[in-house]
């Protein structure tokens, strides 16, 4: 039941219950629910502060654990290698310096490093990239082997694009030479040359392609204190040219 009731010179709004027990004022009943809610406000911010506070002592620990840990990560490159069974099935072994496959990982290196040296495009700022200082020939080279190189690439260097030539490798075979245990072997390839005829006008000249068969002695070796870790990936076990020559043949 509302009732009016005149209190202090005002008229105040009353409620009564239906027993018509003492009325419980408006003014009270606003003061104990604005009360109810500044408790369960104050306990709400409460909890919400130990949870951020939690949150961040989370997040500062788990970056203090990666940081602790990222040391030990490290990104390790594998060598993939076909079985001689089945063309469908391989097996991945670590690159280490006592691996089985220590003699595959060599051959693998040999062929690449045969490729790069003779493989020529028409594009001088790409192959100053691969054969200049710096360059992947200068990597898996000795000084003496880059340095006989260098000298060779730039008496050639001119010509070469004038020609404009291009150059395929394709590799034929590597056979180690002199026992189990010997450093040197022989690599058996062809080369594809395109390049513009000499002695013709811009008008007259014509691809010519010609076919060249190459025999290469290469001397390599593992050294482990060529092996850089800004590179480690792509030379985990410091390869390295001490010696190469080859010979043009005119066939196999």
């Amino acid at each position: 039941m509302i009732q009016n009731q005149i209190q202090n010179g005002k008229q105040t709004l009353a409620i009564e219950d239906a027993a018509a027990s003492s009325p419980e004022f408006i003014e009270k009943l606003e003061q104990e629910a604005e009360g109810f809610k500044l408790y369960y406000y104050l306990w709400l911010s409460r909890l919400f502060i130990a949870t951020t506070v939690v949150s961040m002592l989370f997040l500062v620990a788990s970056a203090l654990a990666l940081f602790r840990l990222a040391p030990m990560v490290t990104v390790e490159p594998f060598l993939i290698i076909n079985q001689d069974s089945s063309e469908g099935i391989v097996r991945d072994e670590p690159i280490a310096m006592d691996m089985s496959s220590r003699d595959k990982l060599l051959e693998t290196f040999i062929r690449q490093y045969v490729i790069t040296r003779n493989t020529v495009i028409n594009d001088p700022q790409e192959m100053r990239s691969r054969w200049m200082g710096g360059g992947m020939v200068n990597f898996l080279s000795s000084p003496e082997v880059f340095e006989v190189f260098a000298k060779d690439v730039q008496r050639r260097w001119e010509n070469m694009f004038k020609q404009a030539l291009v150059r395929e490798v394709e590799i034929i075979s590597v056979v180690r030479q002199g026992g189990a245990r010997s450093p040197v072997w022989k690599v058996d390839f062809k080369t594809y040359d395109l390049y513009d005829e000499a002695n013709r006008n811009q008008a007259q000249k014509e691809a010519t392609l010609r076919v060249r068969y190459w025999t290469a002695s290469v001397t390599a070796a593992f050294i482990r204190e060529r092996v850089f870790m800004g590179r480690r990936l792509i030379n985990p076990l410091g390869f390295t040219v001490t010696r190469y020559s080859q010979t043009e043949v005119d066939i196999f």
